[in-house]
């Protein structure tokens, strides 16, 4: 009997100790590839940019994009969220389904650009020239949707189905 109580005991001592150092990493873990990842934009993704105007679905989280001349740029699905795209000149640019939450637009030039579908929520767009840009279904910085056929401006519905 006393085998018995010794031989299980230890094991479940071990398998303790097992848990702690398994739950330990893992949100060790977990954290790194958070931050590593998940909130860093990806070189090669910016390089492509810059060099072709052409990066559909890339990672440009948190990145640097001041003043950049990205007229006719196709960043359709892309991850602009947080990055900085201040006096940027994207004009012509197909922005649709692209996520722009809380992105520094300020200033930045959105003439024509398609922007259907794209979440622009807590964006600061002060100064932004959106002449002509096509916002049909884009989330606005204030969480709202832009209605169908909202071009220069978002048009928002009140509850009773009718533009603002």
């Amino acid at each position: 009997m006393t085998f018995y109580k010794t031989h299980y005991s230890r094991r479940g001592n071990i398998a303790r100790i097992f848990c702690k150092v398994f739950l330990f990493a893992s949100t060790f873990l977990a954290g790194c590839l958070i931050s590593d990842f998940s909130y860093a934009f990806n070189e090669a993704d910016l390089a492509r940019l810059l060099s072709t105007k052409q990066c559909q679905w890339c990672n440009l989280h948190d990145a640097d994009l001041s003043g950049a001349q990205l007229s006719g740029a196709q960043l359709s699905n892309a991850s602009l969220t947080s990055a900085r795209l201040t006096n940027a000149n994207l004009s012509r640019t197909n922005l649709s389904g692209a996520f722009l939450m809380n992105a520094n637009l300020t200033g930045a030039k959105l003439i024509d650009a398609f922007l259907v579908n794209a979440n622009l929520s807590n964006a600061n767009l002060s100064g932004t020239d959106f002449s002509g840009a096509d916002l049909s279904g884009a989330i606005w910085t204030d969480g709202t949707k832009c209605e169908k056929k909202s071009f220069g401006e978002c048009k928002q519905s009140n509850l009773l189905g009718e533009p603002k």
